[in-house]
């Protein structure tokens, strides 16, 4: 199997993490997203990541991606029957958190003459309210076993760090403590982003 991805990207990174903890070995191809010919004949979307099958099927967006890798390889799943009301409104967290980081990037990145003061402000309180909401479960996630909620937070705080800053911390020191102490599990340690 083939990912399509950008070793910046913190979706291609979510599915990376999946085939990670189960164990499978993906062909990873770095591509950027705006300037692929490839990407563009793969995806009528021309976003990442992209996984294309052994049999040629072409799958897009971590959504499906990860769900699809996850029946696949060593461990247990990563989408659990147990508390899924619970892990999937973490996991939209942390989606949410890094959509929202995503935006607020491709906004700073606008001519000066072209940015939204407006939208700006929008993102970062947006990015302050789920910070603080993930906080609040910071203890629910350190007691649960390692699974998709984990994932899509680690995720998204990975690329607001790496893209904006880490002033989040200082309001959410539940949610640092959890974030810090699983930057040294392999899957996690291994797909820090880059540019």
């Amino acid at each position: 199997m083939k990912l399509y991805s950008s070793p910046a990207t913190p979706f291609g990174r979510k599915a990376a993490i999946v085939a990670r903890e189960h164990g499978i070995a993906l062909d990873i191809e770095n591509v950027n997203p705006f300037t692929s010919e490839e990407l563009e004949r793969l995806n009528p979307i021309k976003a990442i990541p992209v996984l294309v099958l052994d049999d040629g099927t072409v799958l897009y967006d971590s959504h499906v991606i990860c769900p699809y890798l996850d029946e696949f390889g060593d461990g247990p799943t990563l989408y659990p029957e147990a508390g899924k009301l619970d892990w999937q409104r973490r996991m939209t967290l942390g989606t949410a958190l890094t959509e929202t980081s995503v935006l607020w990037l491709f906004q700073k990145r606008q001519p000066a003459d072209q940015q939204s003061a407006n939208l700006k402000s929008h993102y970062e309180k947006r990015m302050r309210r789920v910070t603080a909401a993930l906080d609040a479960e910071a203890d629910a996630l350190t007691a649960a076993p390692f699974r998709i909620d984990h994932i899509a937070v680690i995720c998204g705080i990975g690329h607001l760090e790496f893209r904006h800053d880490a002033a989040w911390r200082a309001d959410c020191p539940a949610l640092t403590a959890w974030y810090e102490e699983l930057q040294s599990r392999p899957s996690v340690a291994a797909t820090q982003p880059t540019d």
